[in-house]
């Protein structure tokens, strides 16, 4: 077999990960990425193939031909598209959307108001399988740095994404239909994927948009690295380093995610103001809150954490929507903790901090 070089220069994460992936299979460094290029490209015909006769362009004698394939190997991969001959462009959509559809995924977590919108690339099989998102290896992984960097508290193992949601964050994916691995996907599918996030994000209006894998992001936004990544209809968006960067990387973007937090914590559109603090208040410990402040806290009675000032403390909260009228939540606190950090007068400012927790300034 006659070969060629081809010389290539890629970022260090990529390398990274190409030189854990020759480790893994016991290979030099090279013939790992020489069998990872084969099995790319053959995925890429077969993915062309696909589309072509999907969209009516080549017959399935051809189409197999060019990719390589059996002409039952090729109408097995068009019978999984969900087509069983030729259809136009906007048929082959459709029918490819009710072929999603009937396919067993998760559900859309929405976000809350002022919530966090975490968006994947597609669900894994067994995190469909469990009801959960990201119960994969690296899913796995991704739960337990959001809860390094508060972002997760106090997870169930296997339910993370339970805390994650009742911290007022939502979860959903570029594409819902679950494979074992993301270049399972087409491009049309990828393209519409992104339409519908484009969607949800005007519907949702989360206060941070979380890529946890960088080609949803790029499907939304283009080129981008890792870090704040730039807006969508003013909202930001940030994507993590990918699971196999280096420490140092992984820990500089983690530094920047909890700065874009903060950030994005203070501006107006995210935090409400509090009644202002009376004598009254003072002396029963407690912080009033009028309805737009309550959007913060969980919506029936009970003890919850909030941060005062800076300061972690467990208070009792009263919504207090009584069968009459509404009246101004309460959040109670403590005669001695309110007089330390507030002083009469005083209207404090709510937002959701780290984790979700109720934050007042």
């Amino acid at each position: 077999m006659s070969t060629q070089q081809i010389n290539i220069r890629v970022d260090t994460n990529l390398a990274a990960a190409l030189d854990r992936v020759a480790r893994k299979e016991s290979l030099d460094r090279a013939t790992a990425i020489r069998r990872l290029l084969e099995r790319s490209v053959k995925v890429w015909e077969v993915e062309h193939a696909v589309l072509d006769v999907m969209r009516g362009d080549e017959s399935v004698g051809r189409a197999a031909e060019e990719s390589g394939l059996s002409n039952w190997e090729l109408l097995d991969a068009v019978r999984v598209a969900g087509v069983s001959h030729p259809l136009g462009a906007d048929d082959a959509r459709q029918r490819l959307a009710r072929v999603t559809a009937r396919d067993p995924t998760l559900p859309d977590r929405p976000p809350a108001a002022g919530g966090i919108l975490l968006v994947g690339i597609n669900p894994a099989p067994v995190s469909v399988a469990a009801g959960h998102y990201y119960q994969g290896r690296l899913g796995r992984r991704l739960w337990r740095r959001l809860e390094r960097v508060g972002l997760l508290r106090n997870p169930m193992p296997g339910a993370e994404d339970d805390a994650f949601v009742a911290s007022g964050n939502g979860l959903t994916d570029l594409v819902k239909r679950p494979t074992t691995t993301a270049d399972l996907l087409t491009s049309l599918e990828l393209r519409e994927g992104a339409e519908s996030l484009r969607e949800k994000i005007r519907n949702w209006n989360p206060r941070l948009v979380l890529f946890a894998f960088k080609a949803p992001a790029a499907q939304l936004l283009g080129d981008v690295s890792p870090g704040l990544c730039g807006t969508f209809d003013d909202t930001p968006a940030f994507l993590l380093s990918g699971p196999y960067a280096a420490k140092e990387e992984t820990a500089r973007v983690d530094a920047e995610l909890l700065a874009a937090l903060g950030d994005v914590a203070d501006t107006p559109a995210n935090a409400e103001p509090t009644q202002p603090v009376t004598t009254n208040d003072l002396s029963r410990g407690e912080i009033r809150l009028p309805r737009p402040a309550k959007r913060f806290f969980p919506p029936t009675k009970g003890q919850v954490e909030v941060v005062l000032r800076g300061h972690r403390v467990v208070a009792a909260y009263d919504p207090r929507v009584g069968p009459d009228q509404e009246r101004s939540g309460v959040v109670r606190v403590g005669k001695n903790e309110l007089a330390d950090r507030v002083s009469k007068g005083a209207t404090l400012m709510v937002s959701r901090g780290l984790g979700g927790v109720p934050q007042l300034d």
